[in-house]
């Protein structure tokens, strides 16, 4: 039996042509202390991108004629474990096509068992093309999902754009996502130990960002008119089983994209992270709490329409002591 940890994963998205490839390229060629294992997802029968890894170790999987963005796939599930059982794959890299929503992929990672021992989902990196993906965020709704999604933001092909339009990019995608941490780029080229094997989830640093819910300027299908995030932060003690309960009511009665943190379950000298996709979430025991360390529960929810009330009134319901009261991060 194989008792070896969970190798990290990393899932490549961004808009057509925002330079994903390559940002894959400059991973395999510059990290050279990993053997990596790489998922290229095309939707034509034709692949072209594999034509395009620089790879000579690298173990490469496409998945043609289909988008692993549409469901939780098989394909992509069967993958995972055909790649790993060659063995030697220290890192998994997953790149969707341009039009591919992230949250069913990262969903795979949490959603079946099988993979739990062999994978664990360390981040999402979504490249954008800082010259067009205004005019794509007004068009195609996936452009955006795919910035709410993001623990890394790559702001590519800044030689192309003007400061003005940088910073305009900049500032928007801060409201649809302020939790995530942006990066500027030529070329896709950026400090690659800044974005590998971090456990992206770092829910001490998401959760100090502005509690307040930003809505995005609508696109053309208005869709997107309010896609944004919610901080709290909650002093006290948590029931786990409400806890989860409420998790998941919350899941299936509001739209919820992301949703992770860290809580302070009774009964527990360990913090709990939470973390989830969708419908889909896990909770795991993290370090113990250390001495004088505030026994503050932090938590983020990312999606669309949130409702800042019944969460606050649902967590409040998870006090062990209701007279304990919730506070949020920021002002």
């Amino acid at each position: 039996m194989n008792h070896a940890a969970p190798i990290p994963a990393t899932i490549l998205t961004g808009f057509l042509g925002a330079g994903k490839t390559t940002l894959l390229n400059a991973i395999v060629r510059n990290d050279r202390g990993r053997r990596f294992g790489i998922i290229l997802n095309e939707v034509a029968q034709i692949s072209i991108d594999d034509e395009l890894i620089e790879s000579r170790d690298e173990e490469v999987m496409i998945l043609k004629n289909g988008c692993i963005c549409c469901s939780v796939r098989a394909d992509l599930v069967q993958s995972i474990q055909a790649l790993l059982a060659r063995g030697g794959i220290d890192y998994l890299l997953v790149e969707t096509t341009g039009v591919a929503d992230p949250r069913p992929v990262a969903e795979t990672f949490y959603s079946i068992p099988a993979l739990s021992p062999l994978v664990r989902l360390d981040s999402i990196v979504t490249v954008l093309d800082v010259e067009q993906i205004e005019e794509q965020a007004t068009q195609e709704r996936v452009a955006i999902d795919q910035i709410a999604m993001a623990d890394f933001v790559l702001l590519n092909k800044i030689d192309l754009a003007s400061e003005a339009q940088i910073g305009r990019v900049e500032r928007s995608v801060r409201k649809v996502n302020p939790h995530a941490r942006l990066f500027r780029s030529k070329n896709s080229e950026i400090d690659l130990q800044s974005v590998l094997d971090v456990n992206a989830f770092k829910v001490d640093e998401d959760a100090a960002g502005s509690p307040e819910f930003v809505p995005v300027e609508a696109g053309r299908d208005g869709g997107h008119a309010s896609i944004g995030a919610l901080s709290f932060a909650l002093d006290g003690l948590l029931d786990g089983f409400k806890f989860q309960s409420f998790a998941q009511a919350l899941s299936q009665r509001e739209c919820v994209y992301r949703s992770k943190g860290i809580v302070a379950i009774g009964g527990s000298r360990h913090r709990a992270v939470f973390h989830g996709v969708n419908n889909r979430f896990t909770i795991y025991w993290d370090r113990p709490w250390r001495g004088g360390e505030a026994r503050t529960s932090r938590l983020v929810f990312i999606g669309k329409a949130l409702r800042r009330e019944p969460i606050e009134w649902g967590l409040r319901q998870c006090l062990l002591y209701r007279d304990q009261t919730a506070m949020y991060s920021g002002s």
